[in-house]
């Protein structure tokens, strides 16, 4: 099988821009992005820690991350247990979503179309999918939450010509690509933060924090809700995270790169759901995003206006990295049954299609944002933390990182095959041992029933899947399989060597 790369980076034509050792960052993509769910050479990195730190602050940081807050509080949990709950709950899911950080530079690959080395070219349509309806559910929500955010102080406004313009204009940015959306995310994430800090003390000032701390009491169920629900807004990110640290130059930190990710996704995460649960605790009738306004407009009136202006702008960034990644994930699940070609043209016509789908789905969902997206959390985790365990153990632990890029970017599979039967098999196996644990407001599994409610999916999933998959791959020959990845045109070795001498250079200066 010919597995040169192609000008794109995948297997059959020439590619002038294949990394050599010591190859050095080059000159700045086009202003309108041409990659979509392909490799990004050497010459095209660029980035650095702060920028990815205010980046992945920003992706949790709308007011729809407090309504995940809330729910400990809404089921009778008392509000110093749902802190507890987010804080340990956030610091789970986030140290899975982080690992992802470090795979970006080293394959310079989007995340999710790495997995088809563990589940092969076509297996690997099975979490790409899962992703993909992960991003544009998202991407939905985002929507309904900015036009909420424009309603709350003009209420004229109607609801639907406030949904559809969001959704046009977060698409526009999606449309340019990863630099517009790194620059806008940046520029309002200083906005954010001095909303964020302009609210807690409207927060401490206004509300009677100190009564809302002493009332209720622990309630199990509920508080493994919040939990749950925390963790999994965080796990929720991990299919996007090498989406953007793929730009990063390889010879960065992966430690530094993954600390990063972790500090950014769960200061935001933990900042606002923490404000919203106490909001919620204050007046449970009240909705999330009116809250923050009825909050601002209390420290004096007219001040919601600015606050929901921040709001909206969070979210129009939010809807527009949900519809990158999940234009990103739909065209590597398609390019492993027929072979596509990355342009700009492509992506355009996939971000469209799935744009207009999903403006005139926010149209259709029903507004209560709260509702809805009890359900939608619950039923993320059921899909993702198997494929997350899974992929984590097979580049941490089975492969250690050592992969071909090329193999993975071949339609056919190369190497990894079309069908990879051990990640299938544990991602199948993981999901289905959690099914007795679900719980969810439509339906309850067995397990969940005899806990009380509580759910512990999350946990059966991540355990099954990722020992599962060690038993399937023991007898993998990784020395072979290191000959072949030597040999394929794009790899993940000199990337690896370049983070080892970083981890050598700064173990030497803390020496």
């Amino acid at each position: 099988m010919d597995t040169t790369p192609r000008q794109d980076g995948g297997a059959g034509r020439p590619n002038p821009d294949v990394p050599t050792s010591g190859e050095r960052t080059g000159p700045p993509t086009p202003v309108l992005e041409g990659r979509s769910f392909d490799y990004v050479p050497p010459r095209e990195r660029h980035g650095s820690l702060t920028s990815q730190t205010q980046l992945w602050f920003m992706l949790n940081a709308s007011f729809l991350t407090a309504a995940t807050g809330t729910l400990g509080v809404l089921t009778g949990l008392n509000l110093a247990w749902s802190i507890v709950a987010i804080v340990l709950g956030s610091v789970f899911g986030t140290f899975f979503q982080a690992f992802h950080g470090a795979q970006g530079p080293v394959m310079g690959l989007p995340q999710m179309i790495q997995s088809r080395a563990q589940f092969g070219s076509r297996g690997a349509a099975i979490p790409l999918a899962a992703a993909a309806v992960v991003q544009f559910g998202f991407a939905l929500f985002y929507i309904q939450t900015g036009a909420n955010s424009v309603a709350s102080v003009v209420e004229a406004a109607p609801m639907s010509l406030l949904q559809v313009l969001v959704g046009v204009v977060a698409l526009l940015v999606a449309l340019v690509g990863y630099r517009l959306v790194l620059r806008a995310e940046t520029t309002v994430s200083y906005l954010m933060v001095a909303t964020l800090l302009f609210l807690t003390v409207a927060m401490i000032v206004k509300l009677p924090i100190g009564e809302l701390l002493g009332q209720g009491n622990f309630v199990l169920a509920p508080f493994l809700l919040q939990f749950a629900a925390s963790a999994t807004f965080q796990v929720a990110i991990a299919p996007v995270v090498s989406d953007y640290t793929r730009y990063l130059p390889a010879k960065m930190s992966g430690k530094l790169i993954s600390a990063s990710v972790f500090v950014g996704t769960l200061t935001s995460a933990i900042w606002i759901e923490v404000l919203g649960a106490t909001l919620a605790a204050y007046d449970p009738m009240v909705d999330t995003v009116r809250a923050f306004a009825v909050l601002a407009d209390s420290v004096a009136p007219g001040l919601a206006v600015p606050v929901m202006i921040v709001s909206l702008l969070t979210c129009l960034n939010a809807v527009a990295v949900a519809l990158y990644s999940g234009s990103v994930a739909v065209l590597s699940a398609v390019d492993g049954f027929r072979e596509l070609v990355s342009s700009f043209a492509l992506r355009a016509r996939t971000l469209s299609i799935a744009g207009v789908l999903i403006i005139i789905g926010s149209l259709v969902v029903p507004n209560s944002i709260l509702g809805s997206f009890e359900i939608f959390l619950a039923l993320l985790v059921y899909f993702l933390i198997p494929w997350t365990s899974v992929n984590l153990i097979d580049y941490y632990v089975v492969r250690k990182g050592v992969l071909s890029v090329s193999d993975i970017l071949d339609t056919d599979g190369g190497m990894y095959g079309r069908w990879g039967r051990a990640g299938i098999v544990s991602y199948a196996v993981g999901f289905v041992a959690m099914i007795p644990f679900f719980s969810t407001s439509i339906w309850s599994g067995p397990a969940a029933e005899a806990l009380g409610g509580a759910d512990f999916s999350f946990i059966v999933g991540l355990v099954v899947s990722g020992c599962l998959y060690l038993v399937l791959t023991r007898h993998l020959d990784r020395a072979k399989e290191l000959e072949m990845v030597r040999r394929a045109p794009i790899n993940t070795l000199d990337a690896l060597s370049q983070g080892h001498r970083r981890v050598e250079e700064e173990d030497q200066l803390v020496s």
